[in-house]
């Protein structure tokens, strides 16, 4: 009989916090041996007081808690080893955050940089070495047939065949098929894949009782979503778990949710990022990160602002007003790079446009000025938008804003690049920015990263945007 999925989940994220105290526990003593290898007759001394063992108890539960948020719980049969370790890193990331966050509310006495990273090496080489023996543990046992489930398929097309096709690959996912059930009687008794089909859909009571089925899986398209409805009804009264498989699903399978609102069944489909909490962050990541930004480049600002003074007639800023959220227009500030008057001489250049669709791009913009061909090649012309990332009008990372002429020319499919705040940075800005000439490309590359949110796409494109910034590479 397989464990069932609380058990493991729990001996999974016991094993996690045991894992990161010890990590705690061997970076301590880590940080005292150092200096004694290097030659000193004595090591550095902590003087521990309750916040550390509240810091390292909190600390246990915060990498859980990310764990479990990172989804590194969810039906474990299914991940494989580098998702693991992919995890494993995000989780190290933000738990160091956490940390940060933790020695500052409960004002730690002073916490070693060397340590906090002896902290980090630890913790990452012992959780990959926990997962590993989790992982290669689960597949010993399962391949001596303990630990397995037995699954029931609901259907027999496309979507089935796939399915068992990757259950036979990966005998390590310890399913076992029971048999198979189809929509309609004309392939009944039939074989597939060495498995019997057992019946039709209308069949699926007495099946469930006469074959130990832990599990079903339902494999339909859409045209049929209808005809499995009584395999959930039967399941919901026998208490089986059922997983639906469908080309319907793969469709909107991270962006629905389901609600009850007044005892009405409701489900909602979102084509934008919809993990309020996730969200959130992302906005405190904004707020505090131009804020900082904002006070420690004021100098440079102010140098920025007196070489367009000096070398140009005109504004510092240039000033106009851009499309954002759900459409939403708001005005947006720049450093003036280019010559008083440039919009109105656009049209006279509209037969040098490099770039394919709404945008208007000139590698060699005439109306540039020589502080603004600087300014735009390393990014600084775009300093002043902190301050719309600081309001909220815009994030740090997102499509890049819209003015209204060129949202009048977006084909319908590139207008979901506003279903989310336009950021200063994005996927374009870190893969070659002007020497993308399509703008399909770059439509295409705003909604994969809409698709695909997380707060770690974030991250890592905001670390990409420095060496792309300093690099220069592909400005105008």
């Amino acid at each position: 009989m397989p464990w069932r999925p609380v058990y493991h989940r729990i001996i999974v994220q016991l094993a996690d916090a045991a894992t990161t105290l010890v990590s705690f526990i061997a970076a301590y003593y880590l940080w005292l041996l150092l200096p004694l290898a290097s030659g000193a007759t004595a090591g550095p001394k902590i003087d521990l007081d309750p916040s550390h063992f509240i810091l390292m108890a909190m600390s246990a539960v915060a990498w859980v808690m990310i764990f479990n948020f990172l989804g590194a719980y969810s039906y474990q049969r299914f991940t494989s080893f580098t998702t693991e370790i992919k995890i494993i890193l995000k989780t190290v990331f933000w738990g160091l955050l956490s940390v940060m966050g933790l020695v500052f509310l409960l004002r730690s006495t002073y916490v070693p940089r060397t340590f906090v990273a002896l902290f980090s090496l630890a913790n990452l080489v012992l959780l990959i070495l926990e997962k590993f023996l989790l992982f290669y543990t689960a597949r010993i046992i399962r391949s001596r047939g303990r630990n397995r489930k037995t699954v029931l398929v609901v259907g027999t097309g496309n979507q089935a065949r796939r399915f068992v096709e990757a259950i036979q690959r990966h005998f390590c996912w310890g399913l076992d098929i029971v048999g198979f059930l189809d929509v309609g009687k004309d392939r009944v008794g039939r074989e597939l894949f060495g498995k019997k089909i057992l019946g039709t859909t209308h069949d699926i009571l007495p099946v469930l009782h006469h074959y130990p089925v832990d599990e079903v899986i339902a494999t339909v398209s859409t045209r049929r979503l209808g005809e499995v409805r009584e395999v959930l009804e039967v399941c919901e009264r026998e208490g089986v778990p059922v997983r639906i498989i469908s080309d319907f699903l793969g469709k909107i399978a991270k962006r629905f949710r389901a609600d009850v609102i007044y005892g009405l069944p409701i489900i909602s489909i979102s084509y934008i990022p919809h993990n309020q909490f996730a969200l959130a962050v992302k906005r405190a990541m904004d707020i505090v990160i131009s804020s900082l930004a904002l006070m420690a480049l004021t100098p440079h600002i102010l140098i920025i602002a007196a070489a367009i003074k000096l070398t140009s007639p005109g504004p510092v800023f240039y000033d106009w007003y851009v499309v954002g959220f759900n459409k939403k227009p708001f005005k947006s500030w720049k450093f003036r790079t280019m010559v008083v008057g440039a919009d109105q001489i656009k049209d006279q250049l509209a037969h040098l446009n490099e770039m394919q669709g709404p945008v208007f791009k000139i590698a060699n913009d005439p109306r540039v000025t020589p502080v603004g061909r600087f300014l735009r090649k390393y990014s600084f012309d775009e300093l002043p938008q902190l301050w719309s990332v600081f309001k909220g009008d815009m994030s740090l990372v997102g499509p890049r804003p819209a003015g209204p002429h060129e949202l009048a020319r977006y084909e319908s499919w590139q207008r979901r690049k506003l279903s989310i705040k336009p950021g200063i940075t994005c996927l374009w800005q870190v893969s070659g920015r002007n020497s993308i000439s399509n703008f399909n490309d770059w439509a295409k590359m705003d909604l994969a990263y809409i698709d695909n949110w997380s707060l770690w796409l974030d991250c890592k494109i905001l670390l990409r945007t420095i060496p792309a910034i300093i690099s220069g590479k592909g400005a105008s």
